[in-house]
């Protein structure tokens, strides 16, 4: 099932909207009543939350999603270790850095995660996701994806400097409030610029079959 049509991404609005949307909600709310350490720690807590609501659901953790817990936890633990809001402020710049040499090893060593995200997000469906599996092992499918991973990779790296320059340079409040759209702008810029490669390469490879062909 190529990505596309709205059922497609239901999947990846669901897990990304979250992340993008409640910290800062969180932080504000909390913010009114309580310091704002108490209050950055809270809004941090979206990881957790996502992990909680995974177990209920009855589906296991992914491994992304207990790394970014872990790594939660330890930013808001030097916070109230050392008193200062900073480890948690740049959090995200360290996730980002983490995330963007993921993607660009993963590429070095010809595993590219955006084949494995695009397969997981794509589709909830366990046959689904096989078939999906099977059509991308292919050599073309998969020299694109690296190509998105090393791509990806780049984005992320340049986004992590950005959003240290920010926990570094102006208030929490700011932070909270700036950095969601920051992430989101990146994301929306590096999938426009990939469904256009992809759509380039697939104009020139039809077998890809990773997007849409549009009816004549």
């Amino acid at each position: 099932m190529p990505l596309h049509g709205p059922r497609n991404w239901r999947p990846l609005i669901r897990h990304l909207l979250p992340g993008l949307v409640l910290p800062g909600l969180i932080y504000f709310v909390v913010s009114r009543d309580a310091p704002t350490l108490v209050a950055l720690a809270a809004a941090s807590s979206v990881p957790l939350l996502d992990l909680i609501a995974r177990l209920v659901r009855g589906r296991s953790p992914s491994l992304v999603g207990l790394a970014f817990v872990a790594l939660t936890g330890a930013s808001v633990g030097l916070a109230f270790w050392f008193h200062s809001p900073l480890f948690i402020l740049v959090k995200g710049a360290a996730g980002s850095a983490v995330l963007g040499l993921a993607f660009a090893v993963s590429a070095a060593v010809r595993r590219p995660l955006t084949r494995t995200l695009a397969i997981h997000l794509t589709s909830d469906h366990h046959e689904e996701r096989r078939h999906l599996a099977e059509r991308w092992r292919h050599p073309r499918a998969l020299s694109v994806f690296r190509t998105l991973s090393l791509a990806w990779g780049a984005l992320l790296l340049v986004t992590a400097v950005q959003q240290l320059t920010m926990a570094l340079t102006i208030s929490p409040g700011m932070v909270m409030a700036m950095e969601p759209g920051v992430h989101l702008t990146a994301i929306a810029l590096g999938t426009v610029a990939s469904v256009l490669y992809v759509r380039r390469r697939q104009r020139l490879h039809p077998e890809l079959a990773m997007l849409p062909v549009r009816a004549r």
